[in-house]
């Protein structure tokens, strides 16, 4: 049984979320400040992270930063609706999705399994290639870690899956909407937010001077040039 920690200061939430996802199948721990999720918790006996952003004590962004140290655990945030700086904060501190209140629990049921099955299918695939050269590059897939020469460059899991999807279809421009549904394994509803938060953030760690490895196709995506 999979589980799935939820930070949510609203009890009415916690408790529908608790109620639903237990449905669904999964094991819950909950918290209702991000002080309490303390050196006591093991990120790694948990497969999704839910967090709330404005929680007591600390902030949700505070939470986010300190699991992003130790762990690529995909991590849902939830947030006010219409807040679209604080959507792009948080998914630039490394989150994978949102969910804005009030939101469909079904949407959000929707959502997990997608963002668990993409790690789920990514850790248990077999590549033909472990290693793939890009420019100065060196995308080591088994490791999970990008290299350039000696040196590591921090990528979110959801950005080193950008970068490998991008990295294995070379030279191709590929839609926003193959580029999602590859990545988050859902329909493309136009979440162009999520995607081009995490597309911005993955092109400014990879930036080696004036070298620009992520080319724009005005309407149509993004492509990665071989040279």
């Amino acid at each position: 049984m999979k589980k799935i920690l939820v930070i949510e200061d609203d009890a009415d939430i916690c408790e529908m979320l608790v109620d639903y996802l237990i449905g669904d199948g999964y094991e819950i721990t909950t918290y209702e400040d991000g002080i309490s999720v303390g050196a006591d918790i093991d990120i790694a006996d948990y497969a999704l992270v839910l967090v709330d952003l404005m929680l007591p004590k600390i902030s949700g962004f505070e939470v986010i930063k300190k699991i992003r140290e130790i762990s690529t655990i995909p991590i849902i945030i939830i947030t006010a609706k219409n807040s679209d700086h604080d959507k792009a904060r948080g998914l630039a501190l490394g989150a994978d999705d949102y969910v804005t209140k009030p939101f469909s629990i079904v949407e959000l049921s929707s959502r997990i399994k997608a963002n668990i099955r993409r790690v789920t299918m990514y850790d248990a695939q077999t590549l033909e290639e472990n290693v793939i050269q890009l420019r100065d590059l060196q995308i080591d897939l088994s490791a999970h870690i990008v290299k350039r020469g000696t040196d590591f460059i921090d990528l979110t899991r959801t950005e080193f899956d950008i970068l490998v999807y991008l990295s294995q279809n070379r030279n191709r421009a590929l839609s926003k909407e193959n580029i999602y549904q590859k990545i988050w394994k859902e329909p493309y509803y136009g979440n162009e937010n999520v995607l081009n938060t995490h597309m911005n953030r993955l092109r400014n760690k990879l930036r080696n001077g004036d070298i620009e490895y992520i080319k724009t196709i005005w309407r149509i995506g993004y492509k990665i040039m071989e040279d």
